[in-house]
């Protein structure tokens, strides 16, 4: 696993480390990157399939939120992303909101363009301030 050679040997200060955090049940994903020397830490919550609950962002850098697109995709709602940006904010993490994906923030599925990544009427593209030169 990577976690484990990530653990054994360097890594490179142009690696960004991430995991994908999608719903609540895979939360525990966190902890494989958490404790890892890495330049950046991130966590990909997209598609966002439901509300995380609680975050312990601690030794995070950056969360990228994003809903899913496709013919199948499922609606996220907008209640589950500004809890996530809320704990950014309250815990100094970069937050940078992707896109809403196939379902708008008002309900209605359409085209992911069409939907775009305003989160109250805003964007919000953040990204996380390097520890080390590279």
């Amino acid at each position: 696993r990577m976690r484990e050679y990530f653990l054994q040997n360097e890594i490179p200060t142009n690696v960004w480390l991430g995991t994908t955090i999608e719903s609540h049940r895979v939360k525990d994903r966190i902890e494989l990157i958490r404790d890892l020397k890495a330049n950046v830490k991130w966590l990909s919550c997209e598609p966002l399939i439901s509300d995380l609950g609680e975050l312990d962002l601690s030794g995070i850098d950056w969360v990228i939120v994003g809903g899913e697109s496709g013919f199948n995709a499922r609606a996220m709602q907008e209640s589950w992303v500004l809890n996530i940006k809320k704990q950014c904010e309250k815990q100094k993490v970069a937050f940078f909101f992707k896109q809403w994906g196939t379902w708008g923030g008002d309900g209605i599925k359409r085209n992911k363009k069409e939907n775009g990544a305003l989160l109250n009427d805003k964007l919000y593209r953040e990204y996380p301030n390097l520890k080390k030169s590279m």
